[in-house]
């Protein structure tokens, strides 16, 4: 039978969740802990219903291990302490839904319905040729979650959109995909929006005739044409410049342009990949960029996590970085000693894989000949952030003076959000003295919610 696990604190919840799960024929087990549910899930789950706010910890925290289990179950979050961010880093890691409490049965009934048809269909739709990687190493939840999409991105034509920091890899997600496709004997063909004249961006996408402007002495295929029946992908797509947008748009969706110069239409089959890591809604939103163009993109939208956020997978791209640099240049092999993986594993990497890829490159030349990589082979700078930060420990929940900015080891948004909430209940819990309902009144909040921010930040009121 299948099983659903839901784990809870509340009594109350999962005894909804039993009895709805159980009126579809769902065998349901139920935990008050993260513990307690990361035990019964190895007794092989197929769904698992998650709150955030657990006595022993944050669900948010612990999707991964879930994820983790030896039947990979379908995760979906119950919480009643919901926002943007944690919905944001909950869809994200994989799961299915956020739920927000109170939970009504006709929700709860169709997202678990839902859940279980999508769970069932998977094993029939998902019999596919193993994905060539092309270079993409790791194994942790978040790289798994993009690569599974990529390899569905694959099998099709759409458009696709790759989303991802600086240095997080997305020429090299663009490259897999154009080569787990069926166009990988065709052209892969790159253009760095960020790189095109301004003056020239037309002719270089287009094409022009013989005098279509000043220095045009001769036809010239676009690039659009050399991508014919292969891939174009566009990298920094959000610096395409507004006055080729239009057009551009046009390209995409009839494959069809007429070069500079010409009064004839040419065709190009291409299939466009592109990747930013800009905020095109935002963009869109100022009229930087044209939302109708943003929506033909977004056939299918991956994001590549930041290395900070598969910190697994950083022993494994030092080593074959370390690898491929020793053999390239006829170098004994390097062993990277525990001392120094420990200090890659704290450091941020703002730089991503490519800032990883550089720094143990400079540390296979500091190491000469020797057979190991210490931490004093690692770039001076990586190691006073690192000591800096277990020194100084993380900025405080405060925010800086007007006019005063910082250019340190900056918490991201989610971070400093947390913090000055928590802040903020903490100086409300002390100005009420532990009156809960003054508190909720004070804050514009129920006393439901007042009670789960108190135990979110370590508060519990008996």
């Amino acid at each position: 039978m299948t099983k659903l696990l839901v784990v809870d604190d509340e009594a109350l919840v999962r005894a909804l969740v039993e009895e709805v799960a159980g009126g579809l024929g769902l065998d349901v087990l139920g935990a008050g802990t993260l513990a307690e549910g990361l035990a019964l899930g190895y007794e092989g789950v197929d769904v698992v219903l998650l709150d955030v706010l657990l006595p022993d910890g944050n669900g948010l925290e612990r999707i991964k291990d879930f994820s983790r289990l030896p039947s990979r179950p379908e995760i979906l979050i119950i919480s009643g302490h919901g926002d943007g961010d944690a919905v944001e880093t909950a869809l994200r890691s994989g799961v299915w839904e956020f739920l927000t409490k109170p939970l009504s049965v006709q929700e709860l009934t169709q997202a678990v319905s839902q859940l279980m048809a999508y769970r069932l269909g998977k094993p029939h739709r998902q019999e596919t040729t193993p994905l060539a990687r092309m270079g993409i190493i790791g194994n942790s939840p978040q790289l798994t979650m993009a690569l599974h999409m990529l390899a569905e991105a694959a099998a099709s034509n759409v458009n696709v959109l790759l989303f991802g920091e600086t240095g997080a890899g997305k020429e090299l997600f663009a490259h897999a995909l154009h080569k787990n496709s069926a166009r990988a004997a065709r052209a892969f063909v790159t253009v760095d929006c960020a790189a095109l004249p301004a003056n020239l961006v037309e002719s270089h996408l287009f094409g022009h005739t013989k005098g279509a402007f000043t220095g045009a002495d001769r036809s010239r295929e676009g690039l659009l044409v050399a991508a014919h029946q292969g891939t174009l992908f566009l990298d920094e797509i959000g610096d395409l410049p507004a006055v080729i947008q239009g057009s551009f748009l046009r390209a995409l969706e009839l494959r069809r342009f007429r070069p500079v110069g010409d009064i004839r239409e040419v065709e190009s089959q291409f299939r466009l990949v592109a990747a930013t890591n800009r905020d095109l809604e935002q963009l869109a939103a100022l009229d930087l960029f044209r939302s109708d163009l943003l929506f033909r993109l977004r056939g299918v939208s991956i994001h590549i996590p930041p290395l900070r956020d598969r910190v697994e997978d950083i022993p494994d791209l030092a080593r074959h970085t370390v690898m491929r640099f020793c053999a390239q240049h006829a170098m004994p092999a390097k062993e990277i000693t525990d001392g120094c993986l420990n200090l890659l594993i704290s450091y941020a990497w703002p730089g991503n894989v490519r800032e990883l890829f550089h720094t143990m490159t400079r540390a296979c030349v500091a190491a000469g000949r020797q057979d190991r990589i210490f931490a004093g082979h690692l770039p001076t700078e990586l190691r006073v952030a690192v000591a800096r930060r277990k020194i100084d420990g993380p900025p405080p929940a405060s925010f800086p003076e007007q006019g005063v900015s910082s250019l340190g080891d900056m918490p991201s948004l989610r971070e400093w959000k947390t913090r000055a909430e928590a802040m903020y209940v903490e100086q409300l819990f002390a100005h009420c003295r532990g009156d809960i309902r003054k508190a909720a009144d004070i804050a514009g909040l129920s006393r439901g919610h007042m009670y789960e921010l108190l135990k979110k930040h370590g508060k519990n009121k008996e």
